[in-house]
């Protein structure tokens, strides 16, 4: 494997680590209106656009924003994150790059895949990849003291920057609970819309 290839992966399993880990706000976050938009020069990121959200951390590497659910233990993440990415000469290899490194996360002692669908997206008009996924997470912290199983879900949408093309971002959006979010879908599609490169 190359090294491109293996720093992708690590950059893919602290993906699925941070939306995974994500149980109620901590480390003193700051809550976040609405829809806040946060500029930059590389991308330009909304904050969800419903209430209850905090912005748990922010770094030059990405974005991470969360907020409970109603039932205990349940929970939701939104997160933007950048990283190098490895060029690829057509779009199964990009394809396949993204689905490599979830399936290293996803093949462990703690997260058992349920479904996952990767599709090449030209919508943007720069490549990107849609991942949809569910899969069960084996060792959920729910409180300090609690661990529980709890279904994962999480659509995605992981992009190589137009301009900046030894990188890449990936806009994801997750919820974690005893089962399936019913209108995941049409909530994360409105937080990675609002995702842009400026």
């Amino acid at each position: 494997m190359s090294s491109y290839k293996y720093q992708y992966i690590l950059i893919a399993f602290l993906i699925m680590t941070l939306s995974s880990c994500v149980t109620a706000p901590s480390l003193s976050p700051k809550p976040v209106s609405a829809g806040y938009l946060y500029e930059g020069s590389y991308i330009n990121i909304h904050a969800p656009n419903s209430n209850g959200w905090f912005l748990v951390s922010s770094s030059q590497d990405g974005i991470e924003f969360a907020r409970s659910g109603v039932e205990k233990g349940e929970s939701f993440a939104a997160q933007v994150l950048m990283f190098s990415l490895p060029q690829t000469q057509s779009e199964q290899e990009f394809i396949a790059i993204i689905k490599e490194g979830f399936e290293f996360d996803t093949h462990s002692e703690r997260f058992s895949e349920i479904v996952s669908k990767f599709q090449y997206s030209k919508e943007r008009g720069y490549p990107c990849v849609t991942v949809s996924s569910v899969v069960e997470d084996r060792q959920a912290k729910t409180s300090v003291n609690r661990i529980e199983k709890l279904i994962l879900q999480s659509n995605s949408l992981y992009c190589r920057h137009p301009v900046r093309q030894e990188t890449g971002f990936a806009i994801i959006y997750s919820h974690r609970g005893k089962v399936r979010f019913s209108t995941l879908d049409a909530e994360a599609e409105n937080f990675i819309n609002g995702v842009q490169v400026p």
